[in-house]
Protein backbone atom coordinates (compact mmCIF):
# COMPACT_ATOMS: atom_id res chain seq x y z
CA UNK A 1 0.00 0.00 0.00
CA UNK A 2 1.11 3.87 -0.41
CA UNK A 3 -0.20 7.33 0.60
CA UNK A 4 -1.86 8.68 -2.46
CA UNK A 5 -3.51 11.99 -3.07
CA UNK A 6 -6.31 13.72 -5.38
CA UNK A 7 -7.41 17.35 -5.94
CA UNK A 8 -6.48 19.48 -3.27
CA UNK A 9 -3.57 17.59 -2.23
CA UNK A 10 -5.48 15.64 0.70
CA UNK A 11 -4.17 12.37 1.41
CA UNK A 12 -5.47 9.22 0.23
CA UNK A 13 -5.32 5.44 0.59
CA UNK A 14 -4.51 3.70 -2.98
CA UNK A 15 -4.23 -0.55 -3.13
CA UNK A 16 -2.23 -2.13 -5.53
CA UNK A 17 -3.45 -5.49 -6.74
CA UNK A 18 -2.84 -7.99 -9.57
CA UNK A 19 -5.69 -9.56 -11.77
CA UNK A 20 -5.58 -13.29 -11.88
CA UNK A 21 -5.61 -14.86 -15.38
CA UNK A 22 -6.46 -18.19 -16.82
CA UNK A 23 -3.20 -20.52 -17.80
CA UNK A 24 -4.93 -20.61 -21.11
CA UNK A 25 -4.84 -16.75 -22.02
CA UNK A 26 -3.29 -15.50 -24.48
CA UNK A 27 -0.01 -13.56 -23.28
CA UNK A 28 -0.63 -10.40 -24.56
CA UNK A 29 -4.02 -10.32 -22.45
CA UNK A 30 -1.95 -12.25 -19.62
CA UNK A 31 0.39 -8.87 -19.35
CA UNK A 32 -2.76 -6.60 -19.06
CA UNK A 33 -4.22 -9.09 -16.98
CA UNK A 34 -1.06 -9.09 -14.61
CA UNK A 35 -0.75 -4.94 -14.39
CA UNK A 36 -1.43 -3.62 -11.16
CA UNK A 37 -4.93 -1.77 -10.63
CA UNK A 38 -5.27 1.27 -8.60
CA UNK A 39 -7.90 1.97 -6.28
CA UNK A 40 -8.22 5.31 -4.16
CA UNK A 41 -10.73 5.13 -1.18
CA UNK A 42 -11.44 9.07 -0.91
CA UNK A 43 -13.31 10.35 2.18
CA UNK A 44 -16.37 12.52 0.72
CA UNK A 45 -18.50 15.15 2.46
CA UNK A 46 -16.59 15.27 5.13
CA UNK A 47 -17.97 17.79 8.23
CA UNK A 48 -14.89 19.58 9.84
CA UNK A 49 -15.00 21.04 13.69
CA UNK A 50 -12.13 23.59 14.61
CA UNK A 51 -12.36 22.83 18.70
CA UNK A 52 -9.59 24.80 20.73
CA UNK A 53 -9.72 23.94 24.38
CA UNK A 54 -7.40 26.81 25.94
CA UNK A 55 -9.89 29.83 24.52
CA UNK A 56 -8.78 33.43 25.92
CA UNK A 57 -9.91 32.18 29.41
CA UNK A 58 -7.97 35.73 30.96
CA UNK A 59 -10.90 37.12 29.74
CA UNK A 60 -13.92 34.98 31.14
CA UNK A 61 -14.29 37.36 34.55
CA UNK A 62 -14.73 40.59 32.41
CA UNK A 63 -17.54 38.71 30.35
CA UNK A 64 -19.44 37.24 33.25
CA UNK A 65 -19.63 40.42 34.76
CA UNK A 66 -20.99 41.82 31.71
CA UNK A 67 -23.27 39.40 31.21
CA UNK A 68 -24.21 40.23 35.28
CA UNK A 69 -24.94 43.52 33.85
CA UNK A 70 -26.75 43.12 30.52
CA UNK A 71 -29.48 40.59 32.83
CA UNK A 72 -30.92 43.47 34.91
CA UNK A 73 -32.79 44.75 31.74
CA UNK A 74 -35.70 42.49 30.65
CA UNK A 75 -35.42 44.20 27.19
CA UNK A 76 -32.10 42.68 26.56
CA UNK A 77 -33.49 38.80 26.54
CA UNK A 78 -35.44 36.65 24.17
CA UNK A 79 -36.40 33.66 23.17
CA UNK A 80 -34.86 31.68 20.33
CA UNK A 81 -33.80 28.00 20.02
CA UNK A 82 -33.52 28.34 24.05
CA UNK A 83 -35.67 26.37 26.18
CA UNK A 84 -35.72 28.30 29.40
CA UNK A 85 -32.03 30.04 30.19
CA UNK A 86 -31.31 33.46 29.13
CA UNK A 87 -30.49 34.57 25.78
CA UNK A 88 -29.42 37.93 25.00
CA UNK A 89 -31.60 39.98 22.39
CA UNK A 90 -29.04 42.26 20.18
CA UNK A 91 -25.73 42.15 19.05
CA UNK A 92 -23.14 41.57 21.25
CA UNK A 93 -20.20 42.78 19.51
CA UNK A 94 -21.96 45.95 18.82
CA UNK A 95 -21.35 47.06 22.19
CA UNK A 96 -18.45 49.12 23.00
CA UNK A 97 -16.73 46.88 25.81
CA UNK A 98 -12.80 46.52 26.01
CA UNK A 99 -13.81 43.36 26.94
CA UNK A 100 -15.94 42.42 23.55
CA UNK A 101 -13.35 44.51 21.53
CA UNK A 102 -10.72 41.97 22.78
CA UNK A 103 -12.96 38.91 22.52
CA UNK A 104 -13.95 39.57 19.31
CA UNK A 105 -10.10 40.29 17.72
CA UNK A 106 -9.57 37.21 19.42
CA UNK A 107 -12.08 35.13 17.76
CA UNK A 108 -11.40 36.69 14.69
CA UNK A 109 -8.23 35.45 14.75
CA UNK A 110 -9.47 31.43 15.47
CA UNK A 111 -12.09 32.43 12.90
CA UNK A 112 -9.19 33.58 10.02
CA UNK A 113 -7.12 30.36 11.01
CA UNK A 114 -10.10 27.71 10.88
CA UNK A 115 -10.62 29.25 7.15
CA UNK A 116 -6.74 28.88 5.91
CA UNK A 117 -6.46 25.08 7.23
CA UNK A 118 -8.42 24.74 4.03
CA UNK A 119 -5.67 26.58 2.38
CA UNK A 120 -1.87 25.29 0.51
CA UNK A 121 1.28 27.08 2.46
CA UNK A 122 1.82 29.99 0.12
CA UNK A 123 -2.19 30.76 0.00
CA UNK A 124 -2.85 31.76 3.30
CA UNK A 125 -4.61 34.97 3.09
CA UNK A 126 -6.81 37.29 5.64
CA UNK A 127 -10.60 37.50 4.97
CA UNK A 128 -12.97 40.00 5.23
CA UNK A 129 -15.93 38.48 7.17
CA UNK A 130 -18.37 39.75 10.21
CA UNK A 131 -19.20 38.57 13.41
CA UNK A 132 -22.19 38.73 15.08
CA UNK A 133 -22.96 36.73 18.42
CA UNK A 134 -25.23 36.78 21.56
CA UNK A 135 -24.54 35.47 25.40
CA UNK A 136 -26.52 32.37 26.34
CA UNK A 137 -27.09 31.26 30.25
CA UNK A 138 -28.53 28.03 31.18
CA UNK A 139 -29.20 26.82 34.70
CA UNK A 140 -30.33 23.39 35.88
CA UNK A 141 -33.83 22.22 33.18
CA UNK A 142 -32.55 24.28 30.76
CA UNK A 143 -31.58 23.70 27.06
CA UNK A 144 -31.25 24.90 23.52
CA UNK A 145 -33.77 22.92 20.43
CA UNK A 146 -32.47 21.68 17.48
CA UNK A 147 -31.24 24.30 14.86
CA UNK A 148 -28.98 25.50 12.58
CA UNK A 149 -27.59 29.25 11.45
CA UNK A 150 -29.25 30.26 7.97
CA UNK A 151 -27.54 33.55 6.54
CA UNK A 152 -23.73 32.81 7.48
CA UNK A 153 -21.18 30.35 6.86
CA UNK A 154 -19.45 29.48 10.14
CA UNK A 155 -21.14 29.69 13.44
CA UNK A 156 -19.21 29.10 17.16
CA UNK A 157 -19.54 28.76 20.82
CA UNK A 158 -17.05 29.84 23.67
CA UNK A 159 -17.67 28.68 26.83
CA UNK A 160 -17.32 31.30 29.57
CA UNK A 161 -18.17 29.49 32.38
CA UNK A 162 -18.95 25.66 32.45
CA UNK A 163 -19.84 24.12 36.06
CA UNK A 164 -17.45 21.51 37.20
CA UNK A 165 -19.14 17.85 37.67
CA UNK A 166 -21.64 19.28 34.61
CA UNK A 167 -23.82 16.69 34.04
CA UNK A 168 -25.88 16.95 30.76
CA UNK A 169 -25.38 20.15 28.72
CA UNK A 170 -23.14 18.72 25.66
CA UNK A 171 -23.76 20.44 22.14
CA UNK A 172 -24.89 17.64 20.54
CA UNK A 173 -24.34 17.54 16.14
CA UNK A 174 -26.66 16.19 13.95
CA UNK A 175 -24.94 13.82 11.82
CA UNK A 176 -26.18 15.50 8.65
CA UNK A 177 -26.02 11.83 6.73
CA UNK A 178 -30.14 11.72 6.95
CA UNK A 179 -30.50 8.34 5.44
CA UNK A 180 -27.49 6.66 7.31
CA UNK A 181 -29.53 5.66 10.29
CA UNK A 182 -31.62 3.53 8.64
CA UNK A 183 -29.12 1.30 7.06
CA UNK A 184 -28.47 -2.58 8.12
CA UNK A 185 -26.02 -3.69 10.29
CA UNK A 186 -23.77 -6.20 9.03
CA UNK A 187 -22.66 -8.91 11.60
CA UNK A 188 -19.13 -9.86 10.98
CA UNK A 189 -18.04 -6.94 8.68
CA UNK A 190 -17.22 -3.64 10.26
CA UNK A 191 -18.14 -0.54 8.02
CA UNK A 192 -17.23 3.37 9.19
CA UNK A 193 -20.90 4.48 8.43
CA UNK A 194 -23.12 1.53 9.94
CA UNK A 195 -24.25 2.86 12.84
CA UNK A 196 -24.42 6.60 11.87
CA UNK A 197 -27.17 9.14 11.33
CA UNK A 198 -27.75 9.96 14.81
CA UNK A 199 -25.25 12.45 15.74
CA UNK A 200 -22.18 13.09 18.06
CA UNK A 201 -22.55 14.79 21.48
CA UNK A 202 -18.99 17.18 22.70
CA UNK A 203 -18.95 17.82 26.19
CA UNK A 204 -17.38 20.91 26.70
CA UNK A 205 -15.40 22.85 29.48
CA UNK A 206 -14.81 26.46 30.69
CA UNK A 207 -12.43 27.91 27.93
CA UNK A 208 -13.19 25.62 25.22
CA UNK A 209 -14.11 26.99 21.51
CA UNK A 210 -16.16 24.95 18.67
CA UNK A 211 -16.18 26.66 14.96
CA UNK A 212 -18.35 24.78 12.74
CA UNK A 213 -20.43 25.06 9.35
CA UNK A 214 -23.23 27.31 10.25
CA UNK A 215 -25.44 24.39 8.10
CA UNK A 216 -25.00 21.49 10.79
CA UNK A 217 -27.87 20.81 12.82
CA UNK A 218 -27.03 20.96 16.59
CA UNK A 219 -28.80 21.49 19.85
CA UNK A 220 -27.63 21.52 23.80
CA UNK A 221 -28.58 18.99 25.78
CA UNK A 222 -30.30 19.59 28.58
CA UNK A 223 -28.57 21.06 31.42
CA UNK A 224 -28.22 19.23 35.02
CA UNK A 225 -26.11 20.60 38.07
CA UNK A 226 -25.19 23.02 40.48
CA UNK A 227 -24.55 26.82 39.32
CA UNK A 228 -24.77 28.67 35.68
CA UNK A 229 -23.72 27.72 31.73
CA UNK A 230 -22.65 30.54 30.27
CA UNK A 231 -21.63 30.50 26.61
CA UNK A 232 -21.20 32.71 24.08
CA UNK A 233 -22.39 31.98 20.20
CA UNK A 234 -21.52 33.84 17.33
CA UNK A 235 -21.70 33.59 13.32
CA UNK A 236 -19.27 34.55 10.76
CA UNK A 237 -21.21 36.60 7.47
CA UNK A 238 -19.91 38.44 4.90
CA UNK A 239 -18.93 41.73 5.87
Amino acid sequence: MERGGFAGNRPILKIEMTQCSHPNTPPQNAAQASAAIKVAVMPLFSTWIYRCEHGPVHLNAGLEELTARLRTDERNSTRRTNAGGWHYAFDLFELQEPVVEEFRAVMEQHVQAFLNHFRPEGKKKRDTFRLRGWINVNRAGHSNLLHCHPGCFLSATYYVRVPEGMKGGEIYFRDPRGPAVAMYETPGIDLPWVGTGVGVPIAPATGHLLIFPSWLEHRVERFEGEGERISIAFNATNA
